[in-house]
């Protein structure tokens, strides 16, 4: 089967609360991808996805298809205790609890490599991977706070009611932009100068909710009493938005270009 319509319909639906960085934020990581496949890794994608079709837009399936796959809600993030010093697999990510974004990043991966897997299992498998590297560098979605990741935090931005979850996912990327392509080429000129010193390709998916756990609770979660957020807040925390973004898409890259060398080297 080749990507197909009702695909991309599933993508174009609205996205649950469970989403990370909104469908904006989704197609930006997966375009720093993209940008960065090996040949051999490109010519994988598209033998899966069909021809011309770019990882963006399939970039946001993932959050689509929890309407009819409820049991991939648990999938987006990690429930980190926000007094914890980091992710611990037991107590974070039992299977219990539909398992988490931790393990839902590996499963995906040897799907891909896995020659066992039908070619329908390892589309699949890859628009679960494009999305879910994005939602574990969105520090929200690694935090348990008893508060929904900040979707149960209610708060004003620029005098407008919203939650704060919601502006990590959504109203911060706008506040730069409001075409999701120019924000790649804001962040691309900063990966030539100042960021690129800041941004690694490597680590693990457990790496990568430390880092996101930790940055939740030292920017996202530093908010001022009455809940009002600003140009202050915006100027405290869009360095951290742009590095997530920025690291997630050059990881996902990271780990397309090694699934597909560790495959042709058997």
């Amino acid at each position: 089967m080749r990507f197909s319509a009702l695909t991309f319909c599933l993508a174009a639906a609205a996205a649950s609360p469970a989403g990370a960085w909104g469908a904006d934020g989704h197609s930006i990581v997966a375009e720093i991808a993209e940008r960065r496949l090996t040949p051999e890794a490109r010519t994988e994608v598209a033998a899966l996805l069909g021809p011309g079709v770019s990882l963006a837009s399939i970039s946001a399936w993932a959050d689509a298809v929890q309407t009819v796959r409820p049991e991939t809600r648990g999938w987006h993030f990690v429930n980190i205790p926000y007094d914890a010093e980091g992710y611990d697999a037991a107590r974070d990510c039992a299977p219990k609890a539909g398992s988490c974004v931790v393990d839902a990043i590996a499963r995906a991966e040897e799907a891909l490599v896995n020659e066992a897997s039908s070619h329908d299992a390892r589309v699949e498998a890859l628009q679960f991977l494009v999305h879910f590297v994005a939602d574990v560098h969105q520090p929200l979605h690694c935090i348990d706070r008893n508060d929904a990741g900040g979707s149960r935090l209610e708060v004003t931005f620029f005098g407008q009611p919203a939650n704060l979850h919601f502006v990590w996912d959504v109203l911060l990327i706008e506040r730069t932009t409001v075409f999701w392509g120019e924000y790649v080429r804001l962040i691309e000129e900063r990966l030539r100068g100042d960021l690129g010193a800041l941004v690694n390709s490597e680590g693990r998916p457990l790496d990568w909710a430390n880092e996101s756990h930790r940055l939740a609770k030292a920017k996202a979660y530093v908010i001022p009493e009455d809940k009002a957020l600003g140009d202050d807040y915006v100027r405290a925390v869009k360095g951290v938005v742009d590095q997530r973004l920025a690291e997630a898409g050059i990881r996902l890259a990271s780990a397309l270009n090694r699934i597909w060398r560790r495959k042709d080297a058997r």
